[in-house]
């Protein structure tokens, strides 16, 4: 048993290679005993046997057909691999909320603007970004700050606008001010929009992390 085993799953090298084919369709697509281990269990079982005949060719002589063969054996394991690399990137999403001690470094680092603090977060929500194969995010944040501190705000926006700045410049509506930010090298990786409502104290910021 043991040498006819070794004469058609080792020596004959071609056998060892259609069986890891096939084990690997069955494998991908679980047309048979689907929902169980078997297509996983076949394809671990036929990648040793033709692991195995590889080494045998290697040690017999036959580099070119031993390396061929190791080669497929372990094209279709790294290609695995790499999905589930990419799959567990999908998975690794940020956390449903900005920590609140980031939301005041965060706008001081995009906009230069301090924000007092005791203000009231009325929407704080991270989602992950659809479809994306790794960790791209958006952070979608509104908070309303005290009547009280809105000229020490709208100062710092009025003084910011005077000066120049590779993050962005600020410009006056109606209903405040909007910080449109430089697409710079500054701003690529991390596009956003914010803006000052003087009218109804609040901030929002809508950013994407790319």
């Amino acid at each position: 048993m043991t040498e006819l085993l070794k004469k058609y799953l080792v020596i004959k090298w071609w056998i060892p290679l259609l069986f890891f084919g096939i084990s690997f369709i069955f494998f991908i697509t679980g047309i048979i005993l689907p929902n169980t281990d078997f297509g996983f269990n076949l394809f671990a079982f036929s990648f040793l046997i033709l692991l195995i005949s590889s080494i045998w060719q290697i040690i017999k002589g036959k580099k070119k057909t031993g390396f061929a063969l190791l080669s497929i054996a372990i094209t279709p394991i790294l290609a695995l691999g790499s999905m589930v690399y990419l799959f567990a990137g999908t998975m690794n999403k940020p956390d449903g909320e900005l920590a609140l001690d980031r939301i005041e470094p965060l706008i001081k680092e995009k906009t230069d603007l301090i924000i007092p603090k005791g203000f009231e977060v009325l929407k704080n929500l991270i989602e992950h970004t659809e479809g994306a194969f790794d960790s791209d995010y958006s952070i979608g944040l509104i908070i309303e700050y005290k009547e009280s501190d809105e000229q020490n705000i709208v100062e710092q926006i009025l003084k910011s606008a005077e000066m120049e700045s590779d993050k962005g410049s600020w410009k006056k509506y109606e209903s405040g001010f909007d910080f449109e930010y430089n697409y710079n090298e500054i701003n690529r990786a991390e596009l956003f929009y914010f803006k000052v409502d003087t009218l109804n104290n609040k901030m929002e910021l809508n950013l994407s992390h790319l």
